[in-house]
């Protein structure tokens, strides 16, 4: 379908789309919500120092803390991107080597190794560097952050320490022993 066929189907339709007021609608939103972003979305940092130095020194140090700063336009809202992040995602397949510590406490420690015995930059595992990704409190190893983060630095030829305490058994311990 090209362009003139597009037009004359939209044409032909009836709606509130084919009318003129549907498209005015549209258009308003559009034009008051980029006017809200501007205005109230779009900002420079505020730093919050307790040394008028140290602030001076982030500013000249890193100077896009003085430029504004444009979040995603469609989803700039902190709570929205964690709603939305586990449906437009992208998850990497990685393999993981599983090693399960026990603590003296009884406690557990999960280690998931990437090994990468394919890195041409460190062919031997001896010299290769090693990094260690602490997901947050609820994350895993199959977080889609992590995956991405062991993609890109896969390519750098590094090798990674994924490492989950699970600490869960811990904490119930003391807090029954305090508690009791």
């Amino acid at each position: 379908m090209n362009l003139q066929e597009l037009s004359a189907y939209l044409e032909s339709r009836e709606g509130l789309l084919a009318s003129g007021i549907g498209w005015s609608l549209v258009l308003c939103f559009g034009a008051a919500y980029v006017c809200y972003y501007l205005r109230t979305i779009a900002k420079k940092p505020q730093l919050i120092t307790g040394n008028e130095n140290f602030c001076q020194f982030l500013q000249d140090q890193c100077p896009v803390l003085t430029e504004i700063y444009y979040p995603t336009v469609w989803c700039w809202e902190g709570h929205l991107q964690t709603l939305l992040r586990p449906f437009i995602t992208s998850k990497p397949n990685v393999q993981y080597r599983n090693e399960l510590i026990t603590a003296t406490d009884g406690g557990q420690i999960s280690l998931d190794w990437f090994d990468n015995h394919n890195s041409i930059q460190y062919p031997d595992s001896s010299t290769r560097p090693t990094i260690l990704l602490l997901p947050g409190l609820t994350g895993t190893s199959k977080e889609s952050y992590i995956l991405h983060m062991i993609q890109q630095s896969k390519s750098l030829g590094y090798r990674h320490q994924e490492h989950i305490v699970l600490l869960i058994q811990r904490i119930w311990k003391q807090l029954l022993i305090i508690y009791i």
